[in-house]
């Protein structure tokens, strides 16, 4: 790891200085490549924070399972192991009533437990199923947006992915005076402006492309892919 790329992740890190921080979000703004290898690291972090669980498929549990219980004896054969292990028994006929009880009581019992596994079974299915459909909804990109705004009271930022609302998507104040939000976003293509205290709009300066409105200002452009 070059030095440029260990203060980076000391900066996501929360790891510098409120001074240090501020001096490196200027080197930011100076240095293209600088802005670019950040940018880049804070959507690694910001995805790797969003991953979600996942759950054993139904197959898997079904073999895992199964390894268990053939590793494991079956009650019947420790029961029969049991039973016919030489011992030297001195059997009268108190002794003989006990083993035929304890005998008729592990069979009753073996048979309860069958059908009560069985129906474990369908109860994972149908809980693999359901974690199987969500895993296969459209995908979605998490983006921190970031801006250096020391002397601004509040900060948002309006653009295509939520109607150019200016009180909708809010960045909250960190140390040094830096506004941050994290969005999450369908892949495509996305013009917007961040809005200093609900008036004054700005582009991104940290954005690698701009485009004009149409009306003589410039919007910067958020290019979201997967």
């Amino acid at each position: 790891m070059t030095e440029q790329e260990r203060l980076v992740q000391r900066f996501i890190d929360q790891e510098l200085a409120p001074r240090e921080r501020v001096q490196f979000l200027q080197a930011v703004e100076e240095d293209g490549t600088l802005r670019r290898q950040w940018l880049a690291m804070e959507l690694v972090a910001a995805e790797a924070a969003q991953l979600p669980r996942l759950a054993p498929s139904a197959r898997f549990v079904a073999q895992v399972c199964a390894k268990a219980m053939a590793d494991r004896p079956s009650l019947g054969r420790r029961f029969m192991t049991f039973v016919t292990a030489p011992r030297v028994i001195e059997w009268n006929l108190a002794g003989a009533v006990v083993a035929a009880s304890i005998a008729g009581l592990a069979i009753w019992g073996l048979l309860r437990i069958v059908p009560e596994r069985t129906g474990e079974v369908v109860v994972t299915t149908q809980a693999t199923q359901a974690t199987a459909a969500n895993e296969a909804q459209e995908p979605t990109v998490f983006v921190r947006l970031v801006l250096l705004q020391p002397q601004a009271q509040s900060v948002s930022v309006a653009g295509d992915f939520n109607g150019w609302n200016r009180a909708l998507t809010q960045l909250e104040r960190t140390d040094g005076g830096m506004w941050t939000a994290t969005i999450p976003l369908k892949p495509g293509r996305y013009q917007y402006m961040f809005v200093i205290d609900g008036k004054h709009w700005i582009a991104d300066p940290l954005a690698s492309e701009d485009a004009g409105d149409g009306f003589g200002s410039t919007n910067a452009v958020l290019d979201v892919s997967i």
